[in-house]
């Protein structure tokens, strides 16, 4: 499921900011006047500092403590220069800046480093940095957009707060450039909790768990049960995807799962003890009404790219071992791994236009690369085709159902980068002879030119949609 997170950030109701907006620039002013102690003096630090330090805490960020801010003020000969040259580029990260302060920082705030430095710099950048502190959130954040939405947000550092604020304040301002930028500071965390809120009840949840097949031979008892009782460490709901990382010697991720049953008694579970290995069966030690989700087996990878050394290259953390949830570019390279071996939009080239040795590069972006748009486009026309109305699946059988190519009505070939693909109506679900007879010229035969050759009358609705745009 796919949100606007245009429409995501409209739903939250901004607070009054005034003494936020107030305060905060001047604080920057000063800052940026201010090189000494002379300069930034007890009324100064407890006008501005505070004041502005407290708005940030009055967004629900928490406070310094008494003792931090004690160190900081003692410290101020060797932050102030750090601080004017941050308060005076409100426009350009400094990024060497900010690791000097976080270093000095640490020194004064040994137990907090990294809350009170955060909170520091959003009050003298925040035309840059959001007020939410907490980098493991922020990361949390950004890998909710990217699973759930389709922004685009580039590659940052993970372990750098102020690049991962950076970034996302600035998706921010692109999706709403007539907005204040401190009204800004409020979205970050209670976006987040609207995103915890939603997989509670409607977001699948992706979930990474693991198998050791000395303690428990997964793969016999799959084969003969389709379906596996686990032991409730972790809490998905129903119809969440669970994929199962096998330990030595496989050492990748080997099926994929779907929470068919939640919190099962123990009394109740699938009688799996055959597959127990020597000294590991849980008969006799385990509590009857211990609780077990029920996993469907779905599907096996389809390709041999999920070994732990190129998950580690795509952004996991350690050795799957506890569970764990998947989230952005991890999760899209795991799904990618289980699809059907074929371009998303199945584009045909023209075979007369194809030279041996040829190589022709086409760059998309991330969304145009998703299978989301195909579905989009399926779920709006079917898995009809579009030219001849032949259905697989009433041909075929249960092997049909689904099958179809999806014909892009604008060429890939053509795309630029700035160009995003609306599903329905870029897209269109055509049969493989159709689709190859569609890419028989350059540019391609629209939908309604091939249904003239097949003498296939053109019905009102498709003259609707052709007057619209929505068929080429």
């Amino acid at each position: 499921m796919k949100y606007s997170l245009k429409e995501l950030i409209n739903q939250i109701e901004t607070p009054d900011f005034s003494q936020y907006k107030r305060y905060t620039p001047l604080y920057i002013k000063e800052a940026a006047r201010g090189l000494n102690w002379d300069e930034w003096d007890v009324e100064v630090f407890n006008d501005y500092f505070e004041i502005a330090h407290n708005s940030v805490a009055y967004l629900g960020q928490g406070v310094l403590r008494p003792h931090h801010k004690e160190k900081i003020k003692k410290s101020w000969m060797r932050l102030a220069p750090h601080l004017k040259a941050i308060a005076s580029s409100q426009d350009v990260p400094l990024w060497g800046e900010y690791e000097i302060i976080r270093k000095i920082i640490r020194e004064c705030t040994e137990d907090n480093m990294q809350i009170a430095t955060n909170r520091l710099l959003a009050c003298l950048q925040p035309k840059l940095l959001c007020t939410e502190v907490d980098l493991k959130k922020v990361n949390e954040l950004i890998d909710y957009i990217i699973t759930y939405t389709d922004t685009i947000i580039p590659e940052y550092d993970r372990n750098n707060w102020e690049k991962a604020s950076f970034f996302l304040l600035k998706v921010f301002h692109e999706l709403f450039p007539e907005r204040h930028y401190l009204d800004f500071s409020y979205i970050p965390w209670k976006l987040l909790k609207l995103f915890r809120d939603k997989e509670k009840t409607e977001l699948k949840t992706y979930w990474l768990i693991s198998s050791n097949d000395d303690v428990f031979r997964l793969e016999d008892c799959l084969a003969e049960n389709k379906s596996v009782d686990w032991q409730g460490s972790f809490s998905p709901k129903k119809g969440d995807i669970v994929f199962i990382y096998r330990t030595k010697p496989s050492q990748r991720i080997c099926y994929m799962m779907e929470v068919e049953t939640i919190n099962i008694p123990y009394r109740n579970t699938i009688n799996d003890s055959k597959y127990w290995g020597d000294n590991h069966s849980p008969e006799g030690t385990t509590n009857p009404d211990e609780l077990y989700h029920r996993l469907k087996f779905l599907k096996k990878p389809i390709s041999e790219s999920l070994h732990l050394k190129e998950l580690q290259k795509q952004g996991m953390k350690g050795v799957p071992q506890g569970p764990r949830r998947l989230f952005g570019n991890l999760l899209e390279y795991i799904l990618n791994a289980f699809e059907p071996y074929q371009d998303y939009f199945d584009e045909i080239p023209n075979p007369e236009t194809v030279f041996e040795g040829a190589k022709k590069e086409i760059v998309v972006n991330r969304y145009e690369r998703s299978p989301e748009a195909r579905n989009m486009c399926i779920a709006a026309h079917g898995c009809k085709c579009a030219v001849c109305g032949l259905d697989f699946e009433k041909m075929y059988g249960e092997i049909g159902k689904g099958f179809i190519h999806v014909h892009h009505i604008v060429p890939i070939s053509s795309i630029g980068a700035e160009y995003q693909i609306d599903p329905v109506k870029d897209l269109i679900p055509v049969c493989p002879n159709c689709h190859a007879m569609l890419h028989r010229q350059e540019p391609p035969y629209s939908v309604d030119d091939l249904k003239k050759m097949l003498g296939k009358p053109i019905t009102v609705e498709q003259k609707m949609k052709h007057n619209h745009g929505i068929i080429d």
